[in-house]
């Protein structure tokens, strides 16, 4: 009687810890998912919000007569490089090619 406790229960209890840590793999991994989805939506939020900003200032300095003042440019420099490392590129690389060349005033 004895051995078949220790056989049978035995190995039914880690049959439930080993459910148990499965259950809980499967919630976690699911909240993990969920998590990188919504960092990718905050990512591509500011992503786009950097380029809004980029082009407007681009725009605004294009109609002051293709110049900019010390301070705009630097940030425009700190947005375009903060920018590209979330993963932005294209217009966005020749339109800040086009400001640090502008003339500051």
């Amino acid at each position: 009687m004895r051995e078949f406790i220790l056989k049978y229960w035995i190995e039914f209890g880690f049959g439930i810890v080993a459910a148990i840590l499965g259950a809980i793999y499967a919630r976690l991994s699911k909240r993990f998912r969920a998590e990188q989805e919504k960092n990718k939506a905050i990512e591509n939020g500011v992503r786009d919000i950097l380029r809004i900003q980029i082009l407007d200032t681009y725009d605004r300095c294009v109609d002051a007569g293709n110049t900019i003042s010390v301070s705009r440019k630097d940030a425009i420099d700190s947005a375009y490089k903060s920018y590209s490392a979330l993963g932005g590129n294209g217009t966005i690389t020749q339109v800040h090619t086009e400001i640090m060349h502008m003339k500051i005033v």
